[in-house]
């Protein structure tokens, strides 16, 4: 193995167990067993390095791509599937890298999801839009990550099928039946609590700058005082994030529960979700930014977060008469559609028309992809 091949395997290693924040070059070079400078003939800083690992599995998620196969569209379309599937086996540890650099270098996401979307469209033989993209390119990106992470297996039949069909009998034909309800979220009354002072801070902190940059001494001096005031509410600093993330996991489990309406339609209510999400997140887009950082920074913080929020998207479902599996599946649809507008408006900008993008997504949930061909 050349050095440079030693640098890599090493900063794969430390990138798929550290977040990007707290890996050093220093720790780089002593995992690869070589000297420091040495790095600097091959990469000019840990930036470049992460983004030649980001190119790596970029290259590769192409390349197993070339491998469709199938007569149909349909069978097209699962060859697909699985080979998302087999790449995010072979790739574990690159793949997790790619997820935490998409929102930290997005050119790689425009990227790769242009790789993407090339085989859909030669897949079914014409333009597909970007809201045809989303649902099914999100999904199937959502879904794959989902699962794989959770060891759990899901039936590609069944979502190939929801994919081309949808999964509701109606759509929301005037986005006034939405933008008109009462839309709920719960605050807190006593917000001049001192520990509520510092989850607040703390949460604008982590989620404007990157974790392992934000001291605690940064947060004490903010809020004026002391860093033993810190530690009589928090044991560390993973601890206060944790606390952080929890206080945002019941802000959004309560958006989800408060708005439920068991007389609205499953198309009308998942279409009003999104748009509560975009709403919530308009104003204080750093909290997406928390959510989806926490994943590396404490996984089983993430896992118990869409554990709880997708039980949640399933029992929305009860009505349809499918199987809890199967509803499974529909709530990792409209977690993943979700999931990809969040980075789509947020973090690489390409969508800027929520009544667009509401109209187009309740007509996907009822038409599916097929019939809009």
């Amino acid at each position: 193995m050349s050095t440079k091949e030693k640098i890599i395997e090493a900063a794969i290693d430390l990138f798929y167990e550290i977040p990007y924040g707290e890996v050093s070059l220093l720790q780089i070079s002593k995992n690869a067993s070589v000297s420091n400078g040495i790095i600097y003939k091959y990469f000019k800083n840990k930036e470049e390095l992460f983004k030649c690992l980001l190119e790596m599995i970029s290259e590769r998620i192409k390349q197993k791509l070339e491998n469709i196969s199938g007569e149909t569209i349909e069978e097209k379309l699962k060859s697909y599937i699985y080979l998302n599937i087999e790449i995010t086996q072979e790739e574990k540890k690159l793949i997790k890298i790619f997820r935490e650099g998409q929102y930290k270098f997005v050119d790689y996401e425009k990227h790769i999801k242009k790789a993407y979307l090339k085989k859909l469209e030669e897949i079914f033989e014409r333009k597909l839009n970007e809201f045809e993209v989303m649902y099914i390119l999100g999904s199937i990106r959502f879904i794959n990550i989902s699962y794989h992470s959770r060891d759990i297996r899901y039936d590609v039949d069944f979502l190939v099928k929801i994919l081309f069909n949808g999964f509701t009998n109606s759509f929301v034909e005037n986005l006034d039946e939405i933008y008109n309800r009462n839309l709920y979220k719960r605050v807190i009354l006593n917000t001049e609590n001192l520990k509520h002072k510092f989850l607040e801070k703390g949460e604008k902190l982590f989620g404007l700058e990157e974790y392992h940059d934000v001291k605690i001494k940064d947060i004490t001096k903010k809020l004026d005082y002391s860093i033993g005031t810190f530690y009589s509410f928090f044991q560390s600093k993973e601890d206060f994030l944790i606390e952080i993330v929890e206080k945002l996991k019941k802000e959004i489990l309560f958006l989800i529960k408060d708005n439920y309406d068991n007389e609205l339609d499953i198309n009308k209510l998942h279409t009003m979700y999104l748009y509560i999400f975009s709403e919530y997140y308009k104003s204080e887009s750093y909290k997406y930014k928390l959510l989806r950082d926490v994943e590396f920074i404490n996984f089983d913080v993430y896992i118990d977060y869409l554990n709880k929020v997708e039980r949640l998207y399933i029992d929305t479902l009860e009505k349809n008469g499918l199987s809890i599996s199967e509803n499974r599946i529909i709530s990792n649809i409209l977690l993943g559609v979700q999931h990809y507008m969040g980075i789509e408006i947020f973090f690489t900008k390409e969508i800027n028309d929520i009544d667009k993008l509401l109209k187009n997504m309740s007509l996907l949930f009822k038409n599916g992809i097929k019939k809009l061909d």
